[in-house]
């Protein structure tokens, strides 16, 4: 099945499951990891439940982002996952503002559903080729819709960085392309890899988290 749900990102001198519209989804709550300078991440699982991909920053879906901004006064980010087999990444900051990018798209794509799956489906008496660019092209045609919404790595990576210095960090705009179009294993690794690589310290599960999670 592997993990349905959304990575929280903030800068924040109290503890980011206390925030509002954070704490309204404390049943959600599977991780709460801190580091250094205030920053924290909180593993929210199917959830907030009408986070449904893709995400367009234009449906009244992302207030929570905006506020947990306007709480903080710092940059704040999200990963909306589905299945551990991609992400949607969108960030907030007061200066740049909304930016957003996916990681590992053609896996995530699968699982949109139509229009964005349409081109995907075959007859069942259809001939298929035995190469792979059959599917390749397919996938890249699945794709095209979506990166209108959230753009490619090349295209995100600027913005990202962006939104990277303005929450005081300094990273090389090549790497964070790289990592926007990484494939690891699961999605949610791939995530925290473009943290690191945005800067951002590591980090580590809070002594108040529930363990049960």
């Amino acid at each position: 099945m592997g993990f349905w749900g959304t990575f929280l990102v903030a800068r924040s001198d109290r503890p980011l499951p206390e925030l509002d519209g954070v704490r309204e989804l404390a049943e959600h709550l599977g991780w709460h990891g801190v580091g250094r300078d205030g920053w924290q991440a909180v593993q929210l699982h199917r959830a907030p439940q009408h986070w449904q991909l893709p995400m367009t920053g234009t449906d009244g879906r992302e207030q929570l982002l905006e506020s947990l901004q306007s709480q903080t006064g710092w940059p704040v980010l999200a990963g909306i996952v589905a299945a551990s087999d991609g992400a949607q990444v969108v960030g907030y900051s007061p200066r740049a503002g909304r930016w957003s990018g996916w990681l590992m798209l053609e896996r995530l794509v699968d699982y949109l559903g139509s229009p964005y799956t349409d081109c995907l489906a075959v007859e069942e008496d259809e001939e298929l080729p035995d190469d792979d660019e059959f599917w390749q092209d397919r996938y890249c045609e699945a794709c095209r819709p979506l990166y209108e919404l959230a753009p490619a790595p090349s295209i995100a990576a600027p913005r990202a960085v962006a939104w990277a210095k303005e929450a005081g960090c300094a990273p090389n705009v090549e790497a964070v392309e790289a990592a926007l179009d990484g494939g690891d294993v699961f999605a949610e690794d791939q995530f925290f890899t473009l943290l690191t690589t945005l800067g951002l310290p590591v980090l580590t599960r809070s002594n108040s988290t529930d363990e049960s999670s």
